[in-house]
């Protein structure tokens, strides 16, 4: 097997929407980093205190509540009309957060393909795998 690292954990783009409500014209300059696994946990925290203990919730919500957590804890830079809508908790075009997961959401996926073999658990960390002892001790 040949060595191997991690794709890139960062993704840069821009956007450039008109609010679907507003009629706004919103664009601006992004920096998505991938989550950490601290990071995962505050986004499903985030999403679960959204959604409350609702098992009827409108589809359209639920959606709203994940792309909202995961731009939340993801979104490391960003235009300054982002900083003062709350992350885009207080605007009104669902387009415009629809637009901004978008990218990282294939951000994702592109990162995900680049993966060797696609799998995760085939790439090489520090140019080894880590092999754990039949006593359960650290990676070796």
């Amino acid at each position: 097997m040949s060595k191997f690292s991690l794709p890139k954990m960062e993704h840069r783009f821009s956007i450039q929407v008109v609010g679907d409500e507003s009629g706004m014209n919103w664009t601006g300059d992004f920096l998505y980093r991938r989550p950490t696994l601290f990071e995962r946990s505050q986004i499903d925290v985030m999403r679960v205190k959204l959604n409350g203990d609702q098992t009827t919730l409108k589809d359209e919500v639920a959606r709203f509540n994940e792309a909202a957590a995961h731009l939340r804890y993801t979104v490391k830079e960003f235009p300054e009309w982002w900083k003062d809508s709350d992350m885009g908790g207080s605007l009104y075009d669902a387009n415009v957060i629809d637009a901004i997961y978008q990218k990282c959401t294939e951000f994702e996926a592109e990162w995900s393909k680049k993966l060797q073999g696609g799998k995760a658990s085939d790439v090489e960390v520090g140019g080894e795998k880590p092999s754990i002892s039949s006593e359960g001790s650290s990676p070796k």
